[in-house]
Formats: structure tokens, sequence, C-alpha cells
């Protein structure tokens, strides 16, 4: 009789818990894109890096999480740069300077004059792509 109960309970159990491993309603989609603006954002969030502000001053290992963030920064400015040649250009020459402090071992303690000058080049390019950015419509439109 106990065996019978169990299995019973155990039954009702599954049913109960398989009823609930399903969502009602549709599937949800992936978010929009956000936007040129919301780059902006975060090109200016950047900036504030000490990487950015003294990148003469500062070791060059310790930039690693700021080169991380900003490894994704020139894919996504080309999403926007249609028409925009002078936005390409920017990315590319940040996407660049990205790959050179990896190349140069910067994040490893590579040569420290050289990544000095790595980070400076990196610092210029955000900010020649930061004024391109900015001056698309989308963004110019926005609050900073």
């Amino acid at each position: 009789m106990r065996t019978r109960a169990c299995v019973a309970l155990l039954t009702a159990a599954a049913f109960v818990l398989t009823g609930c491993s399903r969502e009602a309603g549709p599937t949800p989609k992936g978010a929009p894109d956000p936007g040129p603006g919301a780059l902006a954002v975060k090109v200016r969030a950047l900036q504030a890096d000490d990487c950015y502000t003294v990148p003469t001053e500062v070791r060059a290992p310790s930039c690693e999480k700021y080169v991380t963030q900003l490894a994704n920064v020139p894919g996504n400015a080309r999403n926007y740069a249609t028409g925009h040649p002078r936005l390409a250009e920017a990315a590319d020459t940040l996407d660049a300077t990205v790959r050179a402090y990896r190349h140069n071992n910067c994040a490893k303690g590579g040569d420290a004059d050289l990544c000095a000058a790595t980070l400076t080049d990196m610092a210029t390019a955000l900010t020649d792509l930061h004024t391109e950015l900015s001056s698309l419509p989308d963004v110019a439109t926005q609050p900073s």
C-alpha cells in the first residue's frame, strides 16, 4: 500500500513539474540594436579610464581590461559606418591599435616605451572614432 501511495505521489509531482517547465506565451526574441547612441555612451565611459587619459603614466599590463572592453568597439562602429567612410576608417585604426597592443605583448609587460606609445595611439584612435560617431544624426540629437 505504501509503495502505491509513493508511486502515485511521485507521479503527481512529476506531472506538476513538467507542466511548470514550459513558459506560457511566445518565445522571447533578441533585444533590438540600441543604436549608435549607446555606442557613443560606451566610448565616453572608456574615455574616463586612466589608460585613455594618461596612457604614458600607466603600466600597460594594468590596461588589459580597458583594451578588452575597447576591442569590440570597432566592430560595432562598422555597423553604423554605412555611408560614413570616415567612421569606418576610424574603426579600422582603432582595431589596428588593439591588435598592436596584443602583438607587442603589452598585457604581459612588453617593452614599456612601445606599449605606452601603443596606448597613446589607441587613445588618439578612440578620440577620432568618437568624433566620427558623434557626427551621426542618431547620436548628435542625444544628450551627452
